[in-house]
């Protein structure tokens, strides 16, 4: 065979294995468009028992709960909330805790940051909601949280470092104007801070650094919520941007391939989709009201109940009906009393 032949016959294999390759994507990324459609049921249990959207649920006793028919009001409404925590390095306790309601009716996302010191009513010796994850897994954690809200979140997700710092990096990186220096160093959780205070870009790595550090503020868990916050919003900004749009599918796989969650990929993809088409100011957060205080010689954040109440039913409750004191149970100190 001529050097000629050899060549034509080397270019056809070469163009049919691409064309073979391109086929399968194609195949891949349709098969995951087809499988988008919104996560069902959307049932959302108060702590009492009550529930919504007339769907048949379950109180804490597994017992049935026979419910009435939706309005046309609740029918048309699609709201689904999410317990998002971020894990400790080095032990399963959560260090990053928010309840996340997403509206897509309004095109709306609120965040409630829940301080890992907050204490929780319980007799158990660790009191903190930082522990409950690493106490009892996710149901414990979840049961915990609706002690403080007063409902139970239709999903959860919850992440650890490195998968947030590859998500991160496959958006780009984000621009944040660093607030302060960030000096920090814990050899046991393998922790380095180093960074310089200014507008700049952060990838993945230094992204997660500077929403771990706490160190530096005079407010402790506190502040670093604040910096959280912002962050959040500059992350959102950089992950709507065309380029990232035009990657849903690669980023919604990479995303459910670091993280632990009971929202499958299908759900995943039609959420991101709805989520694209959200304004940029269309986030807002807020920081659980309390006040910081030392009980048994542990720093702990404690809640103020009437505040409370009156945030999650403005802002996060998805019922039809308000949540009430029966359905949230709060520690009562003189710090946080009649508040």
């Amino acid at each position: 065979m001529s050097q000629r032949n050899k060549k034509k016959i080397g270019k056809k294999i070469a163009l049919y294995t691409g064309l073979f390759f391109l086929l399968g994507i194609l195949l891949a990324t349709g098969a995951l468009l087809l499988s988008m459609r919104p996560p069902e049921g959307n049932v959302t249990l108060n702590r009492s028992g009550r529930v919504d959207n007339g769907l048949e649920t379950f109180n804490e006793n597994k017992a049935a709960v026979p419910q009435s028919p939706p309005s046309e009001k609740q029918k048309q409404k699609q709201i689904y909330t999410f317990l998002v925590a971020g894990k400790d390095k080095v032990s399963d306790n959560t260090d990053t805790i928010m309840l996340v309601k997403l509206d897509i009716t309004d095109k709306k996302i609120n965040i409630l940051h829940i301080p890992r010191d907050t204490m929780l009513d319980t007799n158990r010796k660790a009191k903190k909601v930082n522990a409950s994850y690493m106490l009892g897994g996710i149901e414990q954690f979840e049961q915990d949280v609706a002690t403080l809200t007063g409902f139970y979140v239709n999903r959860y997700v919850i992440f650890d470092i490195k998968g947030v710092e590859k998500i991160i990096d496959a958006i780009g990186g984000v621009y944040f104007d660093v607030p302060r220096n960030m000096h920090y160093e814990d050899p046991t959780q393998n922790l380095s801070i180093h960074i310089s205070k200014g507008y700049q870009h952060l990838n993945g790595e230094n992204a997660v650094k500077l929403a771990r550090y706490r160190s530096g503020y005079r407010d402790g868990d506190i502040g670093r919520i604040g910096v959280q916050q912002e962050l959040l919003k500059a992350l959102a900004a950089q992950a709507l941007k065309p380029e990232n749009i035009l990657k849903l599918p690669e980023l919604v796989q990479l995303i459910s391939e670091n993280i632990e969650t009971d929202i499958d990929l299908g759900n995943m993809l039609w959420l991101a989709n709805q989520v694209k088409d959200f304004p940029l100011d269309s986030i807002e957060t807020f920081l659980l009201p309390g006040v910081a205080s030392m009980v048994d010689g542990l720093s702990y954040w404690l809640p103020y109940k009437n505040e409370l109440l009156d945030l999650i039913n403005n802002e996060f409750n998805p019922l039809s009906e308000p949540i009430t004191e029966n359905d949230i149970s709060i520690p009562i100190y003189p710090e946080n009393k009649g508040k």
